[in-house]
């Protein structure tokens, strides 16, 4: 006979979590900040899906991710310039340039004042893009946001999938079928929007 486990009553079931599909979808951002590291300085956008059928999808994945420790899936992140004059600087620039542009046209009237505060509550386009992943031993692709594009490319559909981004240096083979996701652990704690836990 199986014993029953403590606070069985209590346990969440594990269930299959409904995926995000490959695209671009309109957001809305929810918190912005600036962090540093050994590699330079990055924009961080928490944000969540505003329109059609996946709307609220971070919110609800979040609300419903019952371990311990969760983070807030929905974050755009974003080298910034380090205006060290260098080619990949340029690069970075231009990526920039094209997330200020991106929220300028979807939020007529508004201009970026270099103050990344401004950017919460203005909608945007997310494009995202399939990324493989390595955790464990084990290897699988994750549907994950790539960059910025104005929210009427989304709408009207004019907007190219960019390439996949398998790993550059894998450490095993893996199991690239495993369903495991990065950060599953246990219990929850609703969280206001200024509190995202990225």
């Amino acid at each position: 006979m199986i014993t029953k486990p403590q606070n069985w009553e209590n346990v969440q079931a594990m269930t299959d979590r409904a995926k995000l599909p490959l695209g671009a979808y309109v957001c809305k951002v929810l918190k912005a900040t600036v962090e540093g590291n050994q590699y330079g300085e990055q924009l961080l956008l928490g944000f969540d899906i505003l329109e059609g059928e996946h709307k609220d999808y971070f919110r609800q994945e979040f609300n419903n991710n019952q371990n311990e420790g969760k983070k807030w899936k929905g974050i755009l992140r974003l080298w910034l310039p380090k205006n060290n004059g260098d080619e990949k600087d340029e690069i970075t620039k231009r990526i920039l340039k094209g997330m200020v542009t991106s929220f300028e046209k979807s939020n007529p009237g508004y201009t970026f004042n270099w103050d990344e505060q401004s950017l919460v509550g203005k909608t945007v386009g997310i494009l995202f893009r399939n990324e493989e992943w390595e955790y464990n031993g084990k290897t699988g692709w994750a549907v994950r946001p790539f960059r910025a594009i104005s929210a009427n490319s989304v709408r009207n559909g004019d907007f190219t999938l960019p390439n996949d981004k398998p790993l550059a240096n894998k450490s095993s083979t893996g199991d690239a079928n495993d369903t495991a996701f990065i950060g599953q652990q246990s219990g929850y704690t609703p969280v206001e929007i200024d509190e995202l836990p990225f």
